[in-house]
């Protein structure tokens, strides 16, 4: 890898704001009426000068301040990726759980094409049989990246979690993939790839929404006591996990097999009967698993096993 050039201590705008001082001051000395005594007006000047001198001085030392930031966060970065046990370049894995096709595909070939092929992997589940190449999809990032042992997804059902689990149990095939973003296919890009590259390998964590509703009534009392109703969390169903995280989806199974036994959608009421709404809700325990499977498992881990946030 080539070596940055190691920048100046002050930088442009510095040596700007230092000359603006200079400037400030030789112009407050000609104002100044020559006096023998000090007079009002002097008073004036010399106040104008300091005020403007030390708010220069502010911006002087903001703008230090933020070049420090900035180097030391990359410096940062790029200890932390030396010193990965990975050998070679370590990865972002984009899983993209698609009903078919990629209908936004042209956003990501142009998301992809300013990326450097080594440092990202594309996985995708959709449909079973659903093959992507050039009647398929308008970009060759796409081509053949579909997972071969696909299964029918159904919203609200745990198929749903069941593709996820595929699309992590494939991408951690490749021990450089050391980040895991779950993506939908209306899901866009709004920084280029440099920028969330950057952004989540200088991360040790994992971007999940997780959050305790204690009014929403998802919750099965027959879950208990696998999983107890206190670790029961609800969140976004798109995350980003690290390794260590994304491999503990993958080991779990008592979680999941809970969840597919109780955590189901509720069938739709019946309009030509007479029914109590909020009874027939509550005994079924209207559950939808992607929203809450990820969520609830990590908050049942210890986080001096696996770093929970």
């Amino acid at each position: 890898m080539r070596e940055d050039r190691k920048r100046p201590i002050f930088s442009s705008s510095s040596i700007l704001s230092y000359s603006l001082v200079v400037t400030v001051t030789m112009t407050m000395k000609k104002r100044m009426p020559p006096s023998s005594s000090p007079s009002i007006q002097q008073h004036f000047w010399l106040g104008l000068q300091l005020v403007l001198s030390l708010s220069v001085l502010v911006c002087v030392l903001a703008l230090l301040r933020i070049s420090s930031q900035s180097q030391s966060s990359a410096s940062a970065f790029s200890s932390s990726g030396r010193s990965s046990s990975v050998e070679g370049t370590p990865k972002i894995a984009f899983l993209f759980l698609a009903r078919s096709n990629l209908p936004l595909d042209f956003v990501w070939h142009a998301f992809f094409q300013n990326a450097e092929k080594r440092n990202y992997s594309i996985y995708i589940h959709s449909e079973p049989g659903f093959v992507f190449d050039k009647s398929t999809t308008r970009s060759p990032f796409f081509y053949g990246r579909q997972l071969n042992g696909s299964v029918k997804v159904e919203w609200g059902e745990s198929s749903m979690v069941d593709a996820e689990r595929l699309l992590l149990a494939a991408a951690l095939e490749d021990p450089a993939n050391q980040r895991f973003v779950l993506i939908s296919d209306s899901c866009v890009p709004l920084y280029n790839f440099s920028y969330i590259y950057g952004y989540l390998m200088s991360s040790s964590k994992s971007f999940v929404d997780s959050f305790l509703d204690k009014k929403e009534e998802r919750y099965n009392p027959k879950m208990s006591p696998v999983i107890p109703k206190d670790k029961w969390r609800k969140g976004s169903q798109w995350i980003t996990l690290i390794r260590k995280h994304a491999e503990v989806v993958i080991a779990d199974n008592a979680i999941f097999q809970a969840f597919k036994r109780y955590c189901r959608r509720g069938s739709a009421l019946d309009p030509g009967r007479k029914q109590n709404v909020k009874a027939v809700v509550q005994k079924q325990h209207d559950c939808i698993p992607d929203e809450h499977y990820v969520q609830t498992l990590l908050s049942m881990i210890r986080k001096d096993k696996v770093g929970i946030l």
